[in-house]
């Protein structure tokens, strides 16, 4: 086809405006039904991608189930969001609002490069964008395995050398029990997201201990419900309860940080993208996964890092674990994030293989400390995690005193206001040596 000439002609090489949407499990689903329903499935098919195409972005049907769409006139980040829509739009219609938001959606779109087509012969299309789908359904599988509700997921776990600098010490004496808990959480004033709201992204520049450098940037979310408000970054973006503002969110974060880092160039650093808990367990859950398909496998196990966060106090260790596990093959790492109050902080050996971490930004009021006190609770958390043979981080350290502490404490990762400012996205490795820090 030309168009497919003419996209790899482009200077990204066509990069994001090739997709093919694939009905393999519907098929499946349907089984004996299949030589009855085709002619009919492939007319609504073609029908319902019409109308959301347009004709300005052509599309053919390669086999019985599996369909090519090309994207001319829009960009990436739109032919993305079409595709999904087509998907859903099949979905829906073929076999209702059940369907939708699952485990993974019966109509499945990946994303195919456009080089692979454009030379090929036209018969040799449908073994191409097969291979794809079946790439593209390994993603969903992964992803969305060991979540909460499904089956565990069994790992090895890897090694670690385990720190014994206070092996005497227990985190009981940070732990508040629940009738000491304090309602003054920051997010609980926060409202569900209003129709003009806006959300924009950042990244946080993070020190990884690993390489002693910047090497890693964090994404922070900021939303400004009307014009004039100051915005609500991070965790206080989302309201407590609300699960729909919080895949709303998290859709856009998905989203943004796959744009921003497909544009950061072979030589940037890791971004690491945070989720709540409330989308990753939410019936939607599925949809977060729809742009890391837009990213190579090997980008996603070299350069990306998925952080689960704002987890529940009662949620429980297998739950943690399982979820841990059921994301390791959407990104190289999983990061989990709790809170001081959380009493997964006793049970770090039963969370997966997950880095464990705080953000400085959620303590509450009355956790609020000195930094000498603040640095005596991150040690705790070094000692715990070290025993379980698991990394740990600190988020949005405000002060360059903690800062040095963190990174001289052994802590694998640290971030905020005390070691640099936001970026607007995601920016090549600095090397940062431990001695350029004051302890």
């Amino acid at each position: 086809m030309q168009v497919l000439e003419t996209l790899k002609s482009r200077p990204d090489g066509g990069g994001g405006r090739v997709r093919a949407v694939s009905l393999a499990d519907f098929r499946q689903v349907v089984g004996d039904k299949w030589p009855r329903l085709a002619d009919k499935v492939s007319i609504i098919v073609d029908r319902l991608i019409h109308a959301r195409l347009g004709a300005a972005n052509p599309f053919r049907q390669v086999d019985e189930e599996t369909w090519l769409l090309l994207f001319p006139k829009v960009s990436p980040e739109q032919a993305r969001a079409l595709t999904v829509a087509v998907v859903q739009d099949i979905s829906r219609h073929l076999l209702g609002e059940g369907c939708v938001g699952g485990t993974r959606p019966l109509a499945l779109a990946v994303h195919v490069d456009a080089a692979q087509l454009a030379g090929a012969d036209p018969r040799r299309h449908s073994a191409v964008l097969r291979l794809a789908v079946e790439q593209g359904r390994a993603l969903f599988d992964e992803s969305g395995a060991g979540m909460a509700g499904d089956r565990p997921v069994e790992r090895a776990l890897v090694e670690r050398p385990v720190s014994r600098r206070h092996p005497e010490v227990e985190w009981e004496p940070i732990l508040r029990r629940q009738a000491d808990v304090a309602p003054d959480e920051p997010w609980k004033a926060v409202g569900p997201l209003p129709c003009e709201a806006k959300l924009s992204l950042l990244w946080r520049p993070t020190w990884v201990a690993e390489s002693q450098a910047i090497a890693a940037y964090c994404a922070r979310v900021a939303r400004v419900d009307h014009p004039g408000d100051p915005p609500l970054e991070g965790s206080m973006a989302y309201p407590d309860d609300d699960p729909v503002t919080a895949e709303t969110i998290d859709r856009f974060v998905c989203a943004a940080a796959v744009r921003d880092l497909m544009r950061s160039g072979p030589d940037g650093g890791c971004a690491i993208v945070p989720l709540t808990w409330a989308s990753l367990v939410g019936e939607h859950r599925a949809e977060l996964a729809f742009p890391f398909a837009d990213m190579p496998a090997d980008m996603r196990r070299q350069r990306l890092k998925v952080e689960i966060c704002r987890i529940p106090d009662t949620v429980t260790a297998e739950e943690a674990r399982n979820m841990v596990n059921g994301l390791r093959h959407l990104s190289g790492e999983v990061l989990l994030r709790l809170r001081l109050s959380s009493p997964l902080l006793r049970q770090v050996d039963e969370l997966g293989e997950a880095k464990i971490g705080l953000d400085l930004s959620e303590l509450r009021s009355d956790q609020r400390m000195a930094d000498d006190r603040l640095l005596d609770v991150l040690d705790l958390l070094q000692v715990s995690t070290g025993r379980a043979g698991r990394g740990c981080y600190v988020w949005s350290a405000r002060r360059r005193k903690v800062v040095g502490g963190v990174v001289g404490g052994g802590f694998d990762m640290v971030n905020g206001p005390g070691l640099m400012r936001d970026v607007a996205r995601p920016a090549v490795v600095v090397p940062a040596p431990k001695d350029r820090f004051a302890f």
